[in-house]
């Protein structure tokens, strides 16, 4: 459950007199803090013994020794001072653009929420406890103690100040994204590689595909030019032939410790020789498969997949020549250009399918992210499989509710007992037995199901027709979202929430109004609870991350081949931001939606949310790599998603209001919701362009003549050229003249502060990394080719012996045309592998390439 949420449901467990009381919170909080001390004090005793988990990026050698974060001084000091010390930069210079967001994230959401408690509980919180009702205990600091309607106005003063804050701050932070993905953009690490000025098109007509054809479609800046052809069956032979070739891997291996052992067996450790040992296998302890799974023949393991990896092999080079692996009529095309401004701007000014209503074009795409078999795929094909996607995602979303729903009835349990017979025996349970199995049990079990749910996202999307890896997340950031939203906060607090109400209404509907009004506050209640799960037993499991720690002592125990001890050791967690993002996001849609009706929520969504800030914090400096590199865009997609809180919360304030018949401030409420909707659509329109084009000044230059010709404007005006180049990219032109002027300077002012913090941070020489070397000819034309077209057959690593079975092996497959090596791993005179763990020694570790 680390990389899960506990998510509360409840709407009243553990009442007095139908009023929310601290035992339900002791009752999660004790164990729930008792089991994080325990992770946290597991974790420091165990952290320098497991540093392959608990601090991989200090020293493993797949992190580049620029990247590495600093271990331990020769001095003497402790690790958790440089964790301490290190600022929140030193993940951006290192670690990635998108893990530094992440980080900023948490931050932006745990201060929203500080600052919505210094605004609320000094107001409201009197306010709703002096607001006439009867409600007691933690009950009385909500809306559901107002009977007065002048108490209203308290909430609509504060709720105008705080939502159009928000607002305002998120249209402050998005200009400031603009300028870090500038710098980012600009920078001489990333403007080096050849990605940077890579762009791809979808459904290319196959003349624009064609070699000869690059100037006449992509203009006098194109250079290369790859289109994509049509790869058959290909990937599928060639991930065949990958398998046979491992397995013959691990059954020489097998051949080759049993050889070792039989000559132990037989006495002769010191007095066999090589050509002896090479027999000392006899034919029937060979190692054997069987040549259909489990029903076929068994067959000389070594020899099969020995023939089979040949005729693989073999295949796959005719098939690669066939005539039939040509362009198809609607395909995809990477353009390389000679600089990254004219890649920018032929992404901004070419579209073959500018109808079509998905994205057509992607910009600085890397060939490892990208996904083959998708690119090749005509529209209406593409336009299908997403709406399908989509058509999956909404119906699975909905009937969600259904399981989600069933489980937050146990949060209800003890109201539930009351009108049911047969569960009369919970009434008899002990308080704490009770306690336990309303506050902590519903969160555990939504938890364990909503966490498979951004995995299935993940795979749908990518089914979906996405062309790239970042894609497809984005699109899982989006998806993963709206279900959290819906079942995590919306389902969960009705199912929960509304049973007893929905009992009272039925008997007596005209109380309909009055309940809701005083149900929704102390449903709103019980999310204090959740948000200690967060910030306890989940942030802290974060650290401890004892299920990645099971499980790579299982796989390296069961580990066989030195290619296998190396891959376990040599692999890294990833950055999941389609989990993390929505899943944060969310927290704070729960913390906006209940700021002025329980506005402790925000309290406790500020504690737990700086407790998550930390663990990150410390996975981002010492075990997390990012391996899904969104530049940026998932941090702008979760920030578009945060006004989603602030509509929830107004339009509660509508219903409490309008049912407790405050009719002027339900009409102030009303007039927010509306001018908040206008603002958020206005400030979407006005970013986007500057969002999906980021339009840098030394770029805009370029575009001045164009602007001041089609514009009328004097062309030595330079004010004027400038506001009118970026009125033109926000999209107000239809706007009187002083306007676009006006917002033109306080946008690009926030923008260019933020691009110049972001380019001394990169520029920073402690933080500069290694220049990108220059391609070959050879690589640089198979760079953007599909593997299936260029992969070779996999370098076999097996381990030397004294025996000499493995240089026997290593002739029989240079023989078959196979490469396979002995270097860097041995078996002893017992049978047990030895690996040389240091990864340059390593005959399969390849640096990745910067491309």
């Amino acid at each position: 459950m680390a990389n899960g949420a506990f998510f509360t449901q409840d709407g009243g467990g553990h009442r007095d007199s139908g009023s929310t009381s601290g035992q339900a919170i002791l009752s999660a909080f004790i164990p729930t803090f008792i089991t994080a001390v325990i992770y946290i004090a597991i974790f420091a005793g165990i952290r320098n013994k497991y540093s392959k988990i608990y601090a991989p990026r200090t020293f493993l050698g797949t992190v580049p020794f620029k990247d590495r974060t600093p271990q331990e001084r020769a001095d003497g000091g402790h690790w958790f001072r440089d964790f301490r010390q290190l600022p929140d930069r030193f993940v951006l210079q290192h670690n990635s653009l998108d893990a530094f967001l992440f980080l900023r994230f948490l931050k932006v959401i745990a201060g929203i929420c500080v600052v919505g408690c210094c605004l609320t509980w000094p107001i409201l919180s009197p306010v709703n406890a002096t607001g006439g009702g009867d409600s007691t205990q933690l009950d009385r600091l909500t809306t559901g103690n107002i009977v007065t309607k002048s108490h209203w106005w308290a909430h609509v003063v504060i709720a105008w100040v705080f939502f159009l804050g928000i607002i305002a701050f998120i249209a402050w932070e998005r200009l400031r994204l603009i300028g870090t993905r500038q710098a980012y953009y600009l920078s001489d690490e990333y403007s080096s590689l050849l990605s940077s000025r890579t762009v791809l098109w979808m459904n290319a007509p196959r003349e624009a595909c064609l070699p000869e054809n690059m100037e006449k479609y992509f203009g006098e800046t194109a250079v290369k030019l790859w289109p994509v052809r049509d790869a058959g069956d290909l990937e599928q032979l060639v991930e065949t032939r990958n398998g046979a070739a491992y397995a013959l891997e691990r059954a020489e291996l097998d051949l080759i410790i049993k050889a070792v052992k039989l000559r132990k067996v037989n006495g002769r450790a010191n007095g066999t020789s090589e050509v002896e040992g090479q027999h000392l296998v006899p034919p029937k302890q060979r190692p054997t498969q069987r040549e259909t799974p489990l029903v076929g023949k068994k067959v000389d393991a070594v020899e099969s997949n020995r023939s089979t990896t040949v005729e693989l092999a073999e295949r796959i080079d005719a098939r690669r020549v066939a005539p039939s692996r040509n362009v198809p009529d609607e395909s995809a095309v990477f353009v390389a250009f000679n600089s990254q401004p004219a890649a920018h701007r032929a992404y901004q000014q070419i579209s073959f399918q500018p109808r079509l209503p998905m994205q057509d074009r992607f910009l600085a795409v890397r060939p490892k992210e990208v996904l083959w078999n998708n690119l090749a795929r005509p529209k209406a094909e593409r336009l299908s499989k997403a709406s399908l996607a989509l058509t999956f995602v909404v119906v699975f979303t909905i009937f969600f509710s259904i399981p989600v729903s069933l489980i937050g009835t146990i949060s209800n349990i003890e109201k539930l007992a009351e009108s049911v017979s047969w569960l009369s025996w919970v009434n008899d349970l002990p308080p704490v037995v009770l306690g336990l199995t309303t506050g902590l049990l519903p969160p555990f079990l939504v938890s364990y199901f909503v966490s498979y749910v951004p995995k299935l996202f993940r795979h749908i999307a990518k089914l979906s027709g996405e062309p790239t890896v970042p894609q497809a997340e984005l699109k899982t950031q989006t998806w993963y979202f709206i279900f959290q939203v819906f079942q995590v906060f919306l389902v969960t607090t009705t199912a929960s929430g509304a049973f007893p109400v929905v009992k009272q209404i039925f008997q007596n509907p005209a109380s309909a109004p009055t309940l809701l009004a005083e149900s929704l506050p102390k449903a709103s209640n019980f999310y204090l609870t959740y948000f200690i799960l967060q910030g306890t037993a989940s942030a802290a499991s974060n650290v401890i991350n004892y299920s990645d720690l099971f499980q790579y002592l299982f796989d390296d125990y069961m580990a066989k081949t030195p290619r296998e001890h190396y891959t376990i050791h040599a692999q890294m967690k990833g950055t999941p931001w389609a989990s993390w993002f929505p899943k944060f996001a969310n927290l704070l849609v729960i913390a906006l939606a209940y700021s002025c009706i329980a506005p402790l929520v925000l309290g406790f969504a500020a504690v737990g949310i700086s407790m998550y800030y930390f663990s990150y914090r410390y996975n981002f400096l010492y075990t997390k790599t990012t391996k899904v590199d969104t530049k940026g865009e998932a941090y702008k997609r979760a920030l578009q998603q945060i006004p989603t809180g602030v509509y929830l919360a107004e339009l509660c304030l509508i219903g409490l209001m309008s049912a407790s018949g405050a009719t002027v401030q339900t009409g102030l409420m009303i007039v927010l919701l509306v001018l908040t909707a206008v603002i958020n659509f206005l400030l979407d329109r006005m970013l986007k362009p500057l969002e999906l084009y980021l339009g840098v000044d030394i770029w805009q230059k370029l575009e001045v003549p164009l602007l001041a010709e089609e514009d009328n404007i004097d062309p030595n005006d330079e004010a004027a050229l400038h506001a009118a180049s970026h009125a033109r990219r926000l999209g107000l032109k239809v706007l009187p003249n002083p306007a676009p002027r006006i917002l033109s300077d306080l946008f690009d002012g926030i923008i260019s502060a933020a691009r110049r913090q972001a380019q001394d941070w990169l520029t920073d020489p402690t933080a500069r990394g290694e220049d990108a070397e220059p391609l070959k000819d050879d690589e640089m034309e198979n760079v953007y080719l599909a593997p299936a077209f260029t992969s070779k057959t996999p370098k076999l690593w097996i381990a030397g012996d004294p025996v000499g079975v493995a240089k026997q092996e290593i002739e029989a497959d240079k023989a078959a045309g196979i490469t396979t090596t002995d270097e860097a791993a041995e078996i002893d005179e017992d049978g047990q592998l030895h690996w040389d763990h240091d990864f340059d020694h390593i005959p399969v570790h390849k640096k990745p390439a910067r491309i």
